[in-house]
């Protein structure tokens, strides 16, 4: 039996409503995978931390993005710069994690040191060195921008700024998400999935894998209005909209007046690739998800919580992040686990998308345009 084309797509259509699904190998061969970290993880905008994080001068955040290091500082003048995480002398990273840095940046290994503009101010005994200038020697800088309270880098020079990139989805952060500017980092939990990214992507993004009367995820049916639900496609991000539904204090509890809280909706933006910011109902409180890849088959979704300074103590805010962390975020887990398994089988290549007009939010026309987007950046 011959192996499948890896980046077949037939059958695969512009109309959701009568396309099958991408080929199975594009969810586990190794080729596929390294494609898209060029293609899509290399030339997209990817977040770093939320702009709190940087708000000194010398304040620092390192991030790597498929392989290639990178970190933001916050400059002298007040203004942030990003870099290729290396030194230009042979090659050590220089700094790792988050931390601040009084006056230069300096190599673990020989001791180079930069300014916060990047440009090289000592290289020992460099006066020795014939036809040496500290000028050809600075750090290679990276694309960097605050955008929706966040702030993301992109390692392709000729990118897009993310307003024209995304349009709209900076207004509907601040529209959903009033106080994403003063949050801080609060807490957190990273979970180690045994799936492809995109299968990940795809389980956050639609919503026929929970109606009401299916067996999946019942208690979250319970806090929202699931026939209220609308799926918004947009260029490059995707709004979910949901409506809250009845005050179900097993799962956690709402507040007895109905209002607090960022909103009372249950709220999901996703920016292509792989980011999320959402907020559940009533909750002072706010998370991203960041489906980062580790492999063909593997992932890591990292969910930081950022609290609103005086005002996330309130049982809302941290029974929705207890129920997420303990309930939700592992059954989403173990789905995601079960199609990364059954994607591999012979007797599996593709299915059919659900969808309906209206954007409603058991739907998925939502996956099919993600599906798209993933195909256009692989095969143009």
């Amino acid at each position: 039996m011959a192996t499948p084309n890896a980046f077949a797509t037939e059958n695969f259509t512009e109309d959701a409503g009568t396309s099958f699904t991408l080929p199975s190998p594009w969810y586990f061969r190794p080729e596929v995978y390294t494609e898209e970290v060029e293609k899509i993880f290399h030339r997209s905008w990817r977040v770093v931390c939320h702009k709190s994080e940087l708000a000194n001068r010398g304040d620092y955040a390192t991030v790597d993005v498929q392989g290639q290091g990178v970190f933001v500082i916050r400059g002298a003048d007040g203004h942030l710069k990003a870099f290729h995480n290396v030194c230009q002398h042979r090659a050590h990273e220089l700094l790792q994690g988050k931390g601040n840095v009084k006056a230069v940046i300096t190599c673990p290994y020989h001791a180079w040191a930069y300014g916060l503009d990047g440009s090289l101010r000592s290289a020992r005994n460099c006066e020795a060195v014939a036809g040496f200038d500290k000028a050809d020697f600075s750090l290679r800088p990276v694309r960097v921008q605050e955008f929706g309270g966040f702030i993301f880098v992109n390692l392709d020079p000729d990118a897009k700024p993310m307003n024209a990139w995304a349009p709209g989805m900076e207004e509907a952060i601040y529209k959903w998400f009033p106080d994403v500017d003063r949050v801080v980092p609060a807490s957190g939990k990273d979970f180690d999935i045994k799936a492809n990214w995109k299968v990940v992507v795809e389980n956050a993004i639609e919503g026929y894998h929970f109606p009401n009367s299916g067996p999946c995820h019942r208690e979250l049916c319970d806090i929202i209005d699931m026939a209220g639900t609308k799926l918004e496609v947009h260029e490059n991000w995707f709004a979910i909209i949901a409506p809250p539904g009845e005050n179900k204090t097993g799962v956690y509890p709402f507040p007895a007046d109905g209002k607090g809280g960022q909103t009372p909706y249950f709220i999901t933006l996703y920016m292509w690739p792989d980011w999320i910011i959402y907020s559940w109902p009533y909750a002072n409180m706010i998370s991203t998800f960041l489906m980062r890849p580790t492999g063909p088959e593997t992932c890591v979704v990292e969910n930081p919580y950022f609290d609103i300074p005086g005002e996330s103590d309130d049982p809302t805010t941290r029974g929705s992040e207890f129920w997420f962390n303990n309930n939700l975020g592992p059954e989403d887990a173990a789905l995601n686990e079960g199609v990364q398994r059954g994607i591999k089988s012979r007797g599996y290549y593709q299915g059919r998308f659900f969808t309906k007009p209206g954007e409603p939010g058991d739907s998925e026309h939502c996956v099919h345009a993600f599906q798209s987007w993933v195909k256009d950046a692989l095969l143009g």
